[in-house]
């Protein structure tokens, strides 16, 4: 029985659920910080601890006598709130000898500030974690192939037989499954040596076409990919997200498209080779999708 204990931010959400779901498979203990107790979305092995980043003591809490901890900010889109949020959790990592971090940026990560948001911040915190002199590996990934079987998407692909998504026709882009961001994230835990370095995971490189023929042929039904420009998309999500995080969100896809080149370019076969990582095959993941909602 592994008696390690991990502590995982963001556990409620969708990546830092996968994570979790892996570390717990693997005989981990898993602490968290959560807002409330009583949520649904919480496995109940979980060593769930109420509070919030912005009480370092409470964040000491959570980080208690854990053997690594995984930093994933939430959607958020203020500079100053996520970077007071990193320097509570440095903070009190420092105070409770955290041995190693793993910080997932949750998409691409340039060198410098590139005048959007969104992407901005995660270049900042990145910053604060390589100047905390913690023990810190970086995992950096690109698109979540689980956003095109978000709950709002699957009645259009299987409905509708229509896959729109904010990229351009015959391009293909680094794409990467929540499960295969936790099974790099978990080997980054195993492996403390890599410490220092920044690892860039996933690479499935796929174009909408492809994504889309592929689901068809799972649900017998003809599926079409529907290019949208990020303004449309940010039109579409607004209703729903708010305008501000709509523009955000929309501002990774208009930043995935101006540096496309450099992104597809990236050498994901290192990371692959250091933590001995497979990742998943465009049919295995969608053989993990519930299409029938």
């Amino acid at each position: 029985m592994n008696s390690k204990k991990i502590f995982v931010s963001g556990v409620s959400g969708f990546q830092g659920r996968a994570i979790t779901q892996l570390l717990l498979e693997k005989g981990y203990n898993v602490s968290a910080l959560v807002r409330n107790l009583e949520s649904s979305n919480i496995d109940n092995r979980v060593e769930a601890i109420l509070g919030k980043f912005e009480n370092i003591d409470e964040v000491s809490s959570a980080l208690r006598d854990v053997n690594g901890a995984v930093f994933t900010l939430p959607l958020l889109f203020d500079m100053d709130e996520a970077v007071s949020i990193t320097k509570n959790f440095i903070e009190a990592a420092k105070k409770e000898s955290v041995p190693l971090i793993v910080f997932n940026t949750s998409f691409d990560l340039p060198k410098e500030k590139v005048g959007m948001l969104g992407v901005d911040i995660k270049v900042i915190l990145k910053k604060e974690f390589d100047q905390s002199g913690l023990n810190v590996i970086t995992i950096s990934p690109d698109i979540y192939l689980d956003n095109i079987a978000a709950p709002w998407s699957i009645p259009l692909i299987v409905e509708k037989g229509i896959l729109p998504y904010p990229i351009k026709k015959g391009q293909k882009v680094p794409w990467i499954s929540h499960v295969d961001l936790a099974k790099y994230v978990v080997a980054a835990i195993e492996n403390p040596e890599l410490k220092g370095r920044t690892l860039f995971v996933g690479g499935n490189l796929l174009t909408g076409e492809q994504i889309a023929e592929a689901i068809g042929a799972k649900i017998d039904k003809p599926v079409h990919f529907v290019s949208l420009s990020p303004d449309e998309f940010e039109q579409n999500l607004s209703p729903n997200f708010g305008s501000l995080a709509a523009k955000e969100i929309s501002n990774l896809y208009r930043f995935l498209d101006s540096n496309i080149d450099r992104i597809v370019a990236k050498d994901y076969e290192v990371s692959r080779e250091l933590l001995n990582v497979a990742p998943q095959s465009l049919a295995e993941w969608i053989e993990t999708i519930q299409w029938n909602y």
